[in-house]
């Protein structure tokens, strides 16, 4: 596992991440529980629907099993998260899988995280939702490639003070810049998780001959 930015693994924690309430709580619930790293079923949605080549962006990562089954495949995965912790063991997991040359991990905190714009093929999200990096990710999509995107919705049941991560069933769709084409958009539930899930496309870019 290779860095483009400070991260995890290399004794360099940005300073404006030192004290990041975010990273201290994701490290502290990283620690505490062991890791899966399972994949989601967008990724499968996202290779049955194929994309251009190039590589491969996912926000809010954590330790991937997304990112690890994509870089098996052959692409180069770019994981941002918050957590050094998480990028830790995603990278010890790439090592044993022999993936470290295809997987980048970068600490950021993800919604001032600003991804090169047409720079990836899919860009990727589960399980996380925040306005500013969702519009950053449709940027970052190529000609052509793929936003997978999986938010917590609205649940009445929810935490107090958790509503600026969930969103509406079709909320996805409705933020998504023009020239993306929904391929699919429906409600999911995985235990007591309630979620909604997004797989659109952007359009071929057209060039004046």
């Amino acid at each position: 596992m290779t860095a483009s930015n400070p991260h995890a693994g290399d004794g360099r924690i940005p300073d404006h991440l030192q004290h990041h309430p975010d990273r201290l709580r994701w490290n502290q619930r990283y620690q505490a529980n062991p890791p899966t790293f399972t994949a989601h079923r967008l990724v499968t949605e996202a290779l049955a629907a194929g994309f251009p080549d190039g590589p491969v962006l996912e926000l809010a990562a954590g330790r991937s099993g997304n990112a690890l089954e994509l870089a098996a495949t052959g692409r180069h995965v770019v994981a941002v998260d918050v957590s050094d912790v998480a990028l830790d063991d995603l990278a010890a997991q790439a090592r044993q899988r022999g993936l470290s040359g295809r997987i980048d991990g970068v600490l950021a905190d993800v919604p001032s995280y600003r991804p090169r714009p047409a720079g990836f093929a899919l860009v990727l999200a589960t399980f996380y939702w925040d306005a500013d990096a969702f519009a950053a990710g449709c940027r970052a999509v190529a000609s052509g490639g793929l936003v997978a995107w999986q938010a917590l919705t609205d649940d009445p049941a929810a935490k107090p003070g958790t509503g600026r991560w969930r969103v509406p069933h079709g909320e996805l769709s409705r933020r998504l810049p023009t020239g993306f084409a929904v391929l699919m958009e429906e409600p999911s539930t995985e235990g007591d998780r309630r979620s909604t899930v997004l797989l659109a496309r952007r359009q071929m870019y057209r060039r004046d001959h």
